[in-house]
């Protein structure tokens, strides 16, 4: 009784804003358009009563679940929720798998490795629709997945009078634009300033839009539940073996290879040597050349 006054007082403010501003047929509109909203106000407060909400049966729930679990393994417990949800012909609409890293130590085993310990712990956080018949099916093939439940939240938002008073401003707001719609096209010459007409007129459409996408998504919430789930796993550590690229000295060879290596580093280095000096053969040819050029004129002058 109080939802409903508090709707007819709204609906009486709306109609004096209306009234307020219209003239003429306008007003005339103005005035019909409310008592349509109030007939569906009367229609709402006594559908309770006629339709018999107070029977569990005949209300409308939005049901929600949060649940917090440990699981043996996050992947596989992850791969079996997602069949339960195909099965019962729901859908996942968010699903993030991450690896948080605890502790990270290393233990040195040799002069050449060590051995690496990762602590870690892996969680997924799953947001899934399911329809509403198979709400508590699915929370109970959960169960055996669960080897520790740290937490569970279930919620039922009892949303019948929504639901009805959203479906009927949807089916007023969509009579009343027809009717105004043909009122403008028949006597849209009479209502003077048609451009104002029109701008009203786009209005209540767009009222009866969002009516219409209201009463959806209400019915959507009602018919696919929503259920959060938070899983993790125990804490596992992964061990590496890795090289001690610490110690240096524990990766170099004895002395006499060594010593071997440097010899044969050295022949390498005389072989790029004497290939560097015969690449400068012309060198040698043009030096030589001139030289003899050089004591043939010498031997001209001396006998001239």
């Amino acid at each position: 009784m109080k939802n409903t006054s508090i709707t007819t007082l709204g609906v009486a403010l709306l109609a004096a804003v209306l009234l307020s501003n219209c003239s003429g047929e306008k007003k005339s509109e103005a005035m019909g358009f409310a008592e349509s909203m109030a007939d569906s106000v009367s229609v709402a407060s006594s559908s309770a009563s006629v339709d018999g909400l107070e029977t569990p049966e005949k209300r409308k729930f939005i049901r929600t679940a949060d649940v917090r679990f440990k699981v043996k393994n996050v992947q596989n417990a992850t791969n079996v929720i997602t069949d339960v949800v195909q099965k019962y012909g729901g859908f996942l609409t968010h699903s993030e798998l991450s690896t948080q890293t605890l502790d990270i130590n290393e233990v040195e085993l040799s002069a050449d490795s060590v051995l690496k310990n990762k602590s870690y712990e892996m969680s997924n956080d799953i947001t899934l629709r399911i329809p509403n018949q198979y709400f508590d099916k699915t929370l109970r093939e959960l169960q055996p997945l669960m080897s520790f439940l740290e937490r569970q939240t279930i919620s039922a938002d009892d949303v019948s009078l929504s639901l009805m008073a959203s479906d009927l401003r949807k089916n007023r707001y969509s009579n009343f634009e027809k009717k105004y719609s043909k009122s403008i096209e028949t006597k849209g010459r009479k209502l003077g300033e048609t451009a104002n007409a029109q701008e009203t007129l786009f209005n209540y459409e767009s009222e009866a839009d969002a009516n219409k996408i209201s009463t959806l998504g209400l019915q959507d919430k009602v018919n696919y539940s929503t259920i959060s789930l938070h899983l993790y796993q125990p804490v596992s550590v992964m061990q590496e073996m890795l090289p001690n690229i610490g110690n240096v000295h524990a990766f170099k060879p004895n002395l006499f290879v060594r010593i071997w290596q440097s010899v044969k580093d050295g022949w390498y280095i005389l072989e790029e040597i004497i290939v560097g000096v015969t690449k400068l053969w012309f060198l040698f040819v043009l030096g030589f050349g001139g030289y003899w050029l050089l004591k043939l004129y010498q031997k001209r002058i001396k006998t001239i």
